[in-house]
């Protein structure tokens, strides 16, 4: 049976990610998924598997959102998951979900579960508050 990782083991995993996300690094975010990562977006009709489907994910996104500012609220640690609730701040550059950003701001509380597998994320569940987008969008 493999050791659990650390709250702080886990925590650079997913922090790495972040960083990768907050600088539009599409490489240096797929650096941080196994090849077989599940993405699961709230609200989206079907889950993605495999690099090559959330990197498309993350090319949209950025097309549409520009992330300002990110505010931790809460993570809880699992021997090999992390709970992450967060208050995101962004541009709407683009059409994000369908909506016309116009370049306003909007903020929004986003909840991730990342389950990780030899020392990279192998399933990211993603739920964000869709009504608050499209109350600061409408």
């Amino acid at each position: 049976m493999k050791k659990a990782l650390t709250p702080a083991e886990l925590d650079q995993i997913i922090d790495a990610h972040y960083r990768a996300e907050g600088a539009m690094d599409i490489p240096a975010i797929m650096e941080t998924y196994t090849d077989d990562i599940v993405f699961d977006v709230g609200g989206m009709p079907e889950l993605m598997h495999g690099k090559q489907a959330a990197a498309g994910f993350y090319k949209q996104l950025f097309s549409d959102l520009v992330t300002e500012k990110v505010t931790p609220l809460r993570r809880m640690h699992g021997p090999d998951f992390v709970i992450d609730d967060a208050m995101f701040e962004c541009r709407a550059v683009g059409r994000p979900f369908g909506i016309e950003g116009k370049n306003r701001p909007v903020t929004f509380r986003l909840m991730h579960i990342f389950q990780v597998r030899d020392g990279r994320i192998c399933r990211e569940n993603a739920w964000l508050d869709m009504g608050a987008i499209q109350r600061q969008l409408a």
